[in-house]
């Protein structure tokens, strides 16, 4: 864990959680699941795949594949194949990162309010939470998708969005986050960001800890850090 930060809020009332690679560990499913459905096509993904793609929404995705590509499905087809086989990991088999209940209990206890900001659809956001227990611990699900957002977390829209639901002030909320686009978009609109460290994150460290607030390996260090910082 990176040392104490002079920037930490002198009361937390809000924070936004990530979902996949935060409380998730899901972005290895996510990482294969482009690369998987180009090969079953015989089509080699380009070098830069998976740094393309992690930036983009589904459809976004299903563009890449459709124009650059070269399948042959419409791109409202492809969505719907994609969305098929997530629909069937959120709900059977995405499993909660360690730790990640302890976090979420810690913040409720210390009065915090909680909102998801995801860049995965509300729906299956919410099957891969209440498969693992967690559903009930946030106040507000927040999904790129949803109508009133229609943004991916290059634009702040959905993390403002968050905090307007949970009523928290910006120097009282928290972002809690692994991906480094989404920390540059975080930090650019003010909040205090907490990095988690992610698998899929991991070439891309040195990075995220010269942007975060505060970066953390594990829930473990992330709990010890709220302990120390969260009025109870």
């Amino acid at each position: 864990m990176q040392p104490f930060n002079s920037n930490t809020p002198k009361r937390i009332t809000g924070a936004i959680i990530d979902l996949d690679g935060t409380i998730l560990d899901t972005m290895e499913q996510w990482d294969t699941l482009g690369l998987q459905y180009l090969q079953e096509r015989h089509i080699e993904p380009k070098q830069d795949f998976l740094d393309r793609i992690g930036t983009m929404t589904l459809r976004q995705s299903a563009e890449v594949f459709h124009q650059e590509y070269g399948v042959q499905e419409d791109v409202s087809e492809i969505i719907r194949e994609l969305v098929e086989r997530l629909r069937f990991l959120y709900a059977n088999e995405a499993r909660i990162k360690p730790g990640a209940l302890d976090t979420l209990r810690l913040l409720k206890r210390g009065g915090v309010d909680i909102a998801l900001a995801t860049a995965t659809s509300n729906e299956l956001a919410r099957d891969g939470l209440r498969r693992n227990g967690a559903l009930k611990f946030f106040d507000g699900i927040f999904s790129c998708r949803d109508s009133e957002i229609k943004e991916s977390k290059t634009s702040p829209k959905i993390f403002e969005y968050a905090r307007r639901f949970l009523g928290s002030a910006l120097n009282e909320t928290i972002v809690i986050e692994d991906a480094l686009y989404a920390i540059e978009t975080a930090k650019k609109a003010g909040y205090f960001v907490i990095a988690i460290e992610d698998r899929s994150e991991r070439t891309r460290k040195e990075s995220i800890q010269a942007i975060a607030d505060v970066y953390v390996n594990d829930h473990a260090e992330l709990c010890d850090w709220l302990k120390e910082n969260l009025r109870e």
